[in-house]
């Protein structure tokens, strides 16, 4: 049984205000963060046959992470409601069930997913670098002010839920105290706008580096 008097976990501490700010200015411009590594790709970009042998392989393997994390994001999204897309952080109440019944951010897991699979269809493994900024921007920023809105709305209950529930590494089964709440599909329409703009993505590195000569 969890002990709320326990030393807790230091994701479950609060963090600092300058952090707090830092994620709080990130939350409005999570996208355009993505967007933004998209134009220094565009310079060094080299697709190549990243995969050796095993090209057939590791591109439907790519295919299947970006589809898999779209398909995360979109369940993540039918359970936690509209306000994940709005320009503040709020939440109007603790959802805990579906996939957040096995992992906290599972809306940035997924966006996690879908750019590895990104990078093993673009073929240039240096990507995973700007990758590795992007993401560093979602978990040492907007996670934690997220995360710190959380506790102080929900308190006792939410840290419990992070006792229960790993941040970004998902729990093998789910957990069993997690509410099913009601599901929505609606606001997993714009993970169909996303899954066309990655297509965009695409398309547009894959001109910039045939227009460098690669």
């Amino acid at each position: 049984m969890l002990k709320l008097d326990s030393a807790p976990r230091a994701e479950t501490q609060s963090i600092s205000p300058k952090l707090e700010r830092l994620g709080r200015s990130f939350f409005p411009r999570r996208l355009l963060i993505g967007l933004f590594a998209v134009v220094p790709a565009a310079f060094i970009v080299q697709p190549g046959n990243y995969f050796g042998e095993y090209q057939a392989v590791g591109i439907a393997t790519s295919l299947l992470l970006v589809i898999g994390g779209l398909g995360l994001r979109a369940w993540a999204a039918s359970r936690a409601g509209d306000h994940t897309r709005t320009i503040h952080i709020e939440a109007p109440a603790l959802v805990t069930g579906g996939p957040y019944s096995m992992v906290r951010n599972p809306i940035y897991l997924g966006t996690i997913i879908l750019g590895l699979g990104m990078v093993g269809l673009i073929g240039d493994p240096r990507m995973l670098f700007l990758c590795a900024i992007t993401f560093a921007a979602l978990y040492f920023g907007i996670i934690p002010a997220e995360e710190q809105f959380l506790r102080q709305k929900f308190g006792a209950e939410y840290i419990r839920y992070c006792f229960a529930v790993p941040r970004l590494l998902p729990r093998l089964q789910p957990w069993s105290e997690a509410r099913v709440g009601r599901v929505n599909w609606e606001p997993a329409r714009g993970e169909l706008y996303l899954a066309l703009l990655l297509v965009a993505i695409y398309g547009f590195l894959r001109l910039a580096a045939w227009l460098r000569g690669f």
